[in-house]
């Protein structure tokens, strides 16, 4: 199975959710590979440092994409990809070979206008493909007080595709990249309640794979 991370903005959590996710399946026993195709490489430095063991293929090419994708589909039990920012060949290409797509929004307006072009590029890709990839928003960064927040867990509700549970704020998860490490590893209330959080997130997404 292959899940995506995708959005047309930078910033919103997609490594965070790839390299959280690729590690959790792996200590559930799974064979798992993490494939980079965001410029930037930031999952391919974090998960060498969480998960050593954990394979990584960077993959920054439509063409790499469409050839190699398939291919690790067939040797791993799930592939995590990280995709790039923006809505280039490269993320439209992940989504023709994905099975399930996610699209991490953080609480601003900003973030729910680059979501909207994402999922509108999504439908575009599920019409061709006469259904997949099973699409998911998942609402990250918010602040259950704060209005923008609020507004934005409203609004996800007319985009058309589900939304999953939210994450919170927390400086755990950025905490956890600066130390190559994962938030369930951590100590601090702030990551205890980050790894709760976040893996009954993967336990909701993929509770009929993993």
């Amino acid at each position: 199975m292959i899940v995506a991370l995708a959005n047309q903005k930078g910033g919103v959590g997609k490594s965070t959710v790839a390299v959280h996710l690729a590690v959790w399946l792996a200590e559930k026993g799974r064979k798992v590979a993490l494939v980079d195709s965001d410029v930037q490489g930031s999952s391919s430095v974090w998960l060498k440092e969480a998960a050593p063991s954990v394979p990584l293929f960077r993959l920054q090419t439509p063409d790499d994409v469409l050839e190699q994708l398939p291919k690790l589909r067939s040797e791993f039990d799930h592939v995590v990809v990280d995709g790039p920012a923006g809505l280039s060949e490269v993320t439209r290409a992940v989504l023709f070979v994905t099975d399930l797509t996610l699209l991490p929004c953080g609480p601003s307006v900003l973030d729910l206008r680059a979501a909207s072009d994402a999922i509108r590029v999504l439908k575009q890709v599920q019409s061709i493909r006469k259904g997949p990839p099973r699409a998911v928003l998942v609402p990250n960064k918010v602040q259950v007080a704060y209005r923008l927040s609020q507004e934005m867990l409203e609004a996800a509700q007319t985009l058309g595709i589900p939304a999953a549970s939210p994450l919170k704020l927390r400086q755990a998860y950025a905490d956890a990249a600066g130390q190559g490490s994962v938030v369930w590893r951590m100590k601090t209330k702030s990551a205890l309640d980050a790894a709760g959080e976040i893996q009954n997130l993967f336990q909701e997404l993929l509770k009929d794979e993993a």
